[in-house]
């Protein structure tokens, strides 16, 4: 079993909206290539181009674990056309019923022949699925060995240093309680926007490490109009 990072997630948004570029990761397990958050159509090519790195073909890929239905990680599930969806049924149903503004609320119909729906602790392909919910409701975590990837019930690598969420769209409670249960499950996380880190304890304080060498971690904005200004500015989500 092995996993890697096909498309960098960008831990950027701006004052015209969310880019919404997550982590999209290929994970090779039990004969078959999986697709965590497979990402939304404005980096599909950039997602293809990845799979055509690896030797492998959108008809390759035999599953897609969705972390939830928000358009920036689910959509490019419509590319792979032989994978099952592995997804919760409480992100179904919120995603059906009581949708916020990201939800692609068209996905579940369009994808119901070949959804699976999994639970909390089940195991599959040697993967532990984990709901992680409060992002959305039914936010769906996979463990990987030591490894756990998470979506954005921890979205930022700041919500873990934290421990609270930057955006919940459920249930703030839930969200943050759900991150404080990633930081007990594994010592690495691949969050949903950001850098990959290990986690360091010592008592009761943690320790959060960026893992640099899992990502590019140079983002380039690039403009056809120089009368267009670009502004980069940190923010701590506060």
């Amino acid at each position: 079993m092995s996993w890697k990072i096909l498309v960098n997630g960008a831990p950027i948004y701006t004052s015209l909206g969310f880019v919404g570029f997550c982590n999209v990761i290929l994970i090779e397990a039990d004969d078959s290539y999986l697709i965590y958050d497979p990402g939304h159509f404005g980096n599909k090519e950039v997602l293809l181009g990845a799979l055509k790195n690896n030797g492998l073909s959108p008809l390759d890929i035999d599953g897609v674990i969705l972390s939830h239905m928000h358009y920036d990680h689910s959509l490019n599930s419509l590319i792979f056309p032989n994978a099952k969806v592995y997804i919760t049924k409480e992100e179904v149903e919120y995603t059906k019923n009581s949708p916020d503004n990201y939800s692609v609320t068209y996905l579940p119909d369009l994808l119901r022949d070949r959804i699976i729906l999994v639970k909390d602790n089940e195991e599959l392909y040697g993967l532990k699925f984990v709901l992680l919910p409060g992002h959305t409701a039914g936010s769906l975590g996979v463990i990987y060995k030591d490894t756990i990837f998470v979506g954005d019930a921890i979205k930022y690598i700041i919500d873990a240093q934290k421990s609270e969420t930057s955006f919940a769209y459920y249930n703030i409670t839930e969200a943050n309680k759900s991150i404080r249960k990633v930081l007990d499950l594994a010592s690495k996380v691949v969050p949903g926007h950001d850098i990959p880190f290990t986690i360091k304890r010592d008592g009761n304080k943690i320790q959060i490490i960026q893992n640099i060498d899992l990502v590019n971690k140079e983002f380039i904005i690039y403009t056809k109009n120089n009368d267009y200004k670009i502004f980069i500015k940190k923010s701590d989500f506060s």
